[in-house]
């Protein structure tokens, strides 16, 4: 992708199939009014969209996957906000021959992420939470308001129970896959504007917290190796049983 302020000084990829919009198309109408050209390649239809959304910064800087849409933008695409990777088939809903193309591959260099822990290990594993996702999960209806210590099954039913209670104020009905949460104590915890389906279990993941020091060792090495690894390792039966319990891949 190029820099903002090249915008308008790089010549769009000639290559590609030619497309046509369907009539009305207010993607259409969009692109026209931004460039003041017709595009006839979807190569050429995605890099300006891309150029667009990095320009404007249409996107949550805390998880910058989410494109969080303009109100100009949303009307192109009838969409609030979406996960980059969606972005090809708003487009392509919009053409008349998309069944003739190709989903490209997608790539933001704009977002340069870490490293982050993930937790793939048994269900039943325990763990502490951070304090203000804590106090999310306890204000849901049922929850106990003494319970510190939860299942990472438990967890996950929990928070699925506290996103669909809140359906009607943080989810676009147009993508009910993307959770809207600048305004909400869960967009608080996860310290995001907004997050996709697809990025729960990463989210989830950095509110976790080990109940000792052997778990989170544990955590750190199956993250740096094989459970064939494990198995062939000459250990303490316990040591070796975390080690599996906390997930090896």
């Amino acid at each position: 992708m190029c820099t903002t302020n090249s915008i308008d000084k790089r010549p769009f990829q000639k290559e590609g199939t030619l497309v046509s919009f369907k009539e009305n198309s207010t993607l259409k109408q969009f692109l026209d009014l931004k460039t003041g050209e017709t595009r006839s390649h979807y190569t050429q239809i995605l890099t300006i969209l891309k150029n667009i959304i990095k320009k404007e910064v249409l996107f949550d800087v805390r998880n910058p996957s989410v494109v969080i849409c303009s109100p100009d933008l949303e009307e192109a695409l009838n969409m609030r906000a979406f996960h980059v990777t969606e972005l090809w088939e708003l487009v392509a809903s919009q053409l008349n021959n998309s069944e003739d193309l190709s989903m490209p591959e997608f790539r933001r260099d704009y977002n340069n992420t870490k490293p982050v822990k993930r937790f793939y290990g048994n269900p039943s594993m325990k763990f502490g939470l951070q304090p203000s996702f804590l106090s999310l999960l306890r204000t849901i209806e049922g929850a106990d308001p003494e319970q510190t210590v939860f299942s990472y099954k438990h967890i996950l039913q929990l928070l699925s129970q506290y996103i669909c209670s809140r359906r009607s104020t943080i989810m676009d009905s147009r993508n009910i896959k993307l959770a809207l949460v600048e305004n909400d104590p869960l967009g608080v915890a996860f310290k995001v504007a907004a997050f996709h389906r697809c990025q729960v279990r990463h989210l989830l993941d950095q509110q976790l917290i080990c109940l000792s020091l052997t778990q989170l060792s544990a955590w750190n090495i199956v993250r740096c190796i094989s459970s064939k690894e494990i198995q062939i390792m000459n250990m303490p039966r316990e040591v070796k049983e975390m080690l599996v319990l906390m997930g090896a891949a």
